[in-house]
């Protein structure tokens, strides 16, 4: 692969991307033992070496070029700067060191457009995955993780331990590292944070786990087509911006985004940036649809939207990309237009659910007993939501720009998406969220330990 052109959707990603919103893919997998740091960096070198679209970087540009290409070259980053090392005693520690991986995104320049880190606890490693987005969705970042498992697993098999499981070694020094445009205006999140300025301005993102202990179930709504688990999500998340939102005025439609998968058939495993945004919409007038209403309504706009394909970005959005100037020029055009217009025509907040995985990554006797998945979160968004499935348990991030949330109010907004949604799931209408706080993984509300 050399020479070809970077997609819209591809190109879009780079411009969004900066030092103060990394525009990247996060995927962390939790496993009841340790991993071997050795193997793991041969697993990723093998994988790289059998899968070119794993290691494509972009293409040396002159400043005058009005895009940007993909090429492939023969030789990567070293597999110790590709797999980092550190060690964690409290989940503190760990939401720290996931912080620090996830505050910048891969260089595009420099092959691969992913980094791994092995985060070494007590009694269990997380294996996290960073990918610029550009070169990478959350379906891909599924497929390269199993991937470097299915090789872990066959050199583990290989090795005299391999039988027994990945054997503990002492942790290496390591870096610590729509379907249509809006005719109106959506409503945005309320921002509540402290009066720390240093912190409302910090840079990257806050990340919030909300572990479930299984699948919520699917009510049938009144009228309307049978709720998805993707429709119960979003209609939760519509539910909790309104409660949070209810003393803001004025009162504009909610509008989420909803990423959809859109590799043609017989092409799942194929990697890349392969997704289209869809949008629900949900207007906010003086009696707004709760429960079962809100889900129909969620339910229909949700199947029309998968049912009619559509290009991957909006039309406003491909004109910028396409538009006749370089590379260079469109990028601080597209910034200054989001920071002028972007509390005018972007969407309320994103759920985005890679859904069940029936397969998840085995590393060697190790299956994941958690996985976390999330993505960027633009201001003036500022907040998405990435749902996994694994072993019949959901997996909730929340992510936030520390503009919009500080750690507290994160919290806050999770317990009460948790209300929302066990409600929701029993066919009810949600009442309103509690205050709770921590910013460890947190129980669904009405749940039995």
């Amino acid at each position: 692969m050399t020479g070809i052109p970077f997609a819209v959707v591809d190109e879009l990603s780079c411009y969004f991307d900066s030092a103060a919103e990394p525009n990247n893919v996060h995927l962390e997998a939790w496993l009841p033992g340790h991993l071997d740091p050795g193997r793991l960096r041969a697993a990723v070198a093998t994988v790289l070496s059998s899968q070119p679209r794993a290691r494509v970087r972009q293409a040396p540009r002159r400043w005058w070029h009005r895009g940007y290409a993909w090429e492939t070259p023969a030789e990567t980053a070293r597999p110790s700067d590709i797999v980092s090392v550190t060690c964690w005693r409290s989940d503190a520690d760990l939401d720290s060191a996931r912080a620090r991986f996830l505050a910048t995104a891969p260089p595009l320049d420099r092959s691969p457009p992913f980094r791994l880190l092995l985060a070494t606890g007590p009694d269990r490693d997380s294996v996290i995955l960073n990918a610029h987005h550009a070169a990478f969705d959350g379906q891909s970042c599924l497929r390269l993780l199993r991937l470097i498992a299915d090789q872990y697993s066959d050199a583990a098999a290989r090795s005299e331990d391999g039988a027994r499981g990945a054997r503990r070694i002492p942790a290496e020094p390591g870096k610590r590292t729509a379907k249509n445009a809006a005719s109106r205006r959506a409503a945005r999140i309320s921002p509540r944070h402290g009066d720390s300025r240093r912190q409302r301005h910090a840079l990257g993102y806050g990340f919030h786990l909300l572990a479930w202990p299984d699948v919520p179930p699917t009510p049938r709504p009144e009228t309307g087509p049978r709720a998805t688990v993707n429709d119960v999500l979003v209609a939760a998340l519509i539910e909790t911006i309104r409660q949070w939102n209810s003393n803001a005025s004025p009162r504009h439609p909610i509008r989420i985004s909803v990423p959809a998968d859109a590799r043609p058939p017989g092409l799942a495993d194929e990697l890349g940036n392969l997704s289209r945004l869809c949008t629900v919409t949900v207007s906010a007038g003086a009696a707004p649809s709760t429960g079962a209403p809100l889900l129909s309504t969620v339910a229909e706009q949700t199947r029309d939207a998968k049912r009619q394909p559509g290009p991957q970005v909006g039309d406003a959005l491909a004109a910028v990309a396409k538009a006749p100037l370089p590379a260079a020029a469109k990028r601080p055009l597209l910034r200054l237009a989001v920071r002028c217009l972007g509390r005018l025509v972007s969407d309320t907040s994103l759920l985005s659910n890679l859904g069940n995985v029936i397969a998840p990554p085995r590393f060697g006797q190790l299956t994941p007993s958690r996985m976390w998945f999330s993505t960027s979160a633009h201001m003036p968004r500022g907040l998405s939501v990435g749902a996994i499935t694994v072993e019949g348990r959901l997996h909730l991030c929340f992510r936030y720009r520390r503009a919009l949330f500080d750690d507290t109010a994160a919290a806050r907004f999770a317990a009460g998406y948790a209300t929302a949604l066990t409600v929701l799931a029993r066919g009810g209408d949600p009442p309103e969220p509690p205050a709770t706080g921590g910013n460890r993984p947190s129980r669904p509300l009405g749940q039995a330990r």
